[in-house]
């Protein structure tokens, strides 16, 4: 069974002074036999510095075990396919980086035409926002394949995201930071072919974040759904 964490920083941070190298993603995989890693910008660096995009697509070239993912920029250009990229990063669009949601830009005149090539290009787009934010998003968003991360711990209470999206077939959620309970408590409500792993490296470790998952002894079909199989559906990758 090949794993696949689905939720990973890489390159430097702006506002925390840090770095995630290739050399300590692939140290954590190697040590906790993850198989294949998405990696995306850290949000201040996005926002500094748009061409950290670009040096992370590289990167994923010269590191087969990466994954890329494109951080969405404040003018709302949606997900370059074409380029290799296989999923994006919404995380407080026209908000303050790393705080809260700002309500604005659903009302911005890009976001319908973002949102319909979003949908049309067809890849997973992690949405890291406020309940209320996501409800609206989501609401817009047509059949666009939206990931919550962490279950929702970051925008609010995770069990009023599971109320609010266990009906909604096309929203995912990633179990990085969260606690066995709750990532049970999701698999056993929406099923485990909405639930996918991820460490959020470098705020969690890879060995820890999937000791989690393993410690709810799942069966082989929802193990299989959630350490990997569910990140290749939604991003068209294949079988290693």
């Amino acid at each position: 069974m090949e794993i696949i964490d689905s939720h990973t920083h890489w390159g430097p941070s702006a506002a925390l002074g840090i770095s995630v190298t290739t050399e300590e993603l692939l140290r954590q995989a190697g040590e906790s036999g993850v198989g294949r890693i998405v990696i995306f910008p850290f949000p201040s660096q996005a926002l500094a510095d748009e061409g950290i995009n670009n040096e992370l697509l590289e990167e994923t070239r010269r590191a087969a075990k990466f994954i890329p993912y494109y951080y969405i920029p404040d003018d709302l250009r949606p997900i370059p396919r074409s380029r290799g990229f296989r999923g994006g990063k919404w995380h407080w669009t026209h908000g303050i980086s790393d705080c809260s949601s700002n309500y604005e830009v659903l009302n911005d005149p890009a976001l319908p035409g973002f949102l319909e090539q979003s949908e049309t290009i067809g890849l997973p787009l992690i949405v890291e926002e406020e309940l209320e934010f996501t409800k609206t998003f989501v609401k817009k968003s047509g059949k666009l394949n939206v990931i919550v991360p962490h279950l929702g711990m970051l925008g609010g209470n995770p069990l009023d995201f599971l109320d609010t999206f266990k009906s909604h077939e096309h929203v995912f959620f990633d179990t990085a930071l969260a606690p066995p309970q709750t990532i049970r408590r999701f698999v056993q409500e929406v099923g485990a072919e909405r639930v996918l792993f991820g460490s959020d490296i470098p705020f969690g470790t890879m060995k820890l974040e999937l000791q989690k998952v393993l410690s709810l002894r799942l069966n082989d079909r929802e193990l299989e759904a959630v350490l990997g199989g569910n990140l290749r559906r939604l991003t068209g990758l294949a079988p290693a």
